[in-house]
């Protein structure tokens, strides 16, 4: 089973020797940013979602809650994050307290299905759906919370032929959750579910050469307190997922999509 870390906040300030609050925006990034890409993923799907300071985002598979914050902080948007782990939503939480953004994010644990609220302006996932099996049935729930004509942005992995990747990977400690689509098969399933495609576009070169520059980046952040770090097994992890976009045995894409309704 993944995503059963606890006690995240202890380990991080035990790793940055200081508390959150101390940490700058760049320790932060490090440290939050749960996906390949880091906050330069975010700024690549924020133009889609077309944003302003009135609207509310729902963030689906919220993780640690950087994303969110990103969103929050840059649009000036309220944002919703919610996710299935206990303790990443407690991290998440702790995390928005110490930058001052309780006011516009917030995370919540639990199911999208679950959601009792369907009036958000827009919604994202960041990889997200490699977990989930019915991807039609997720897509159509997040649908489903949306006003009429209100945008998704997506950035998900995605299996490029038949060979699996090696494992562990950030998503899945031993394969037994992990559930990967080709690109077609998941645009059609967002569509299936609700959606019309507006943009589908290959981003695994861009984030190969992020990779290969990833351990600069994180040396230059002047803290042990880094995403590999916190998670079990968080380095051979994170090199296999390198791995497995630089072989071609997995992609990432970045959609755009409305609600049909």
């Amino acid at each position: 089973m993944t995503y059963t870390e606890t006690d995240l906040v202890a380990t991080i300030e035990q790793l940055a020797g200081t508390d959150l609050a101390s940490l700058t925006q760049a320790q932060r990034d490090g440290i939050d940013q749960f996906h390949a890409g880091g906050t330069a993923a975010v700024d690549r799907l924020l133009p889609s979602l077309r944003l302003s300071p009135a609207m509310t985002v729902l963030d689906v598979g919220s993780g640690l809650g950087g994303p969110a914050r990103q969103i929050a902080r840059t649009t000036g948007c309220q944002v919703v994050g919610v996710d299935l782990a206990a303790g990443y939503v407690e991290a998440a939480t702790a995390l928005t307290d110490a930058v001052g953004l309780a006011g516009q994010a917030r995370f919540l644990n639990t199911d999208i299905a679950r959601l009792d609220r369907f009036d958000f302006d827009a919604a994202c996932t960041v990889h997200t759906q490699m977990n989930v099996a019915d991807k039609e049935t997720f897509f159509a729930a997040i649908a489903h919370r949306l006003r009429p004509g209100a945008r998704l942005a997506t950035f998900e992995v995605c299996r490029v032929g038949n060979d699996d990747p090696a494992l562990p990977l950030p998503w899945t400690i031993d394969g037994t959750d992990s559930f990967l689509a080709t690109p077609a098969e998941l645009m059609v399933a967002i569509e299936d579910g609700g959606f019309d495609t507006v943009e589908w576009v290959d981003e695994t070169p861009w984030l190969v050469e992020w990779f290969q520059q990833l351990g600069a980046r994180l040396a230059a952040g002047g803290t042990a307190a880094t995403l590999p770090a916190l998670l079990d097994d968080g380095p051979e992890r994170m090199r296999n997922f390198a791995g497995a976009l630089g072989n071609g045995t997995l992609t990432v894409h970045r959609g755009a999509f409305t609600v049909q309704r």
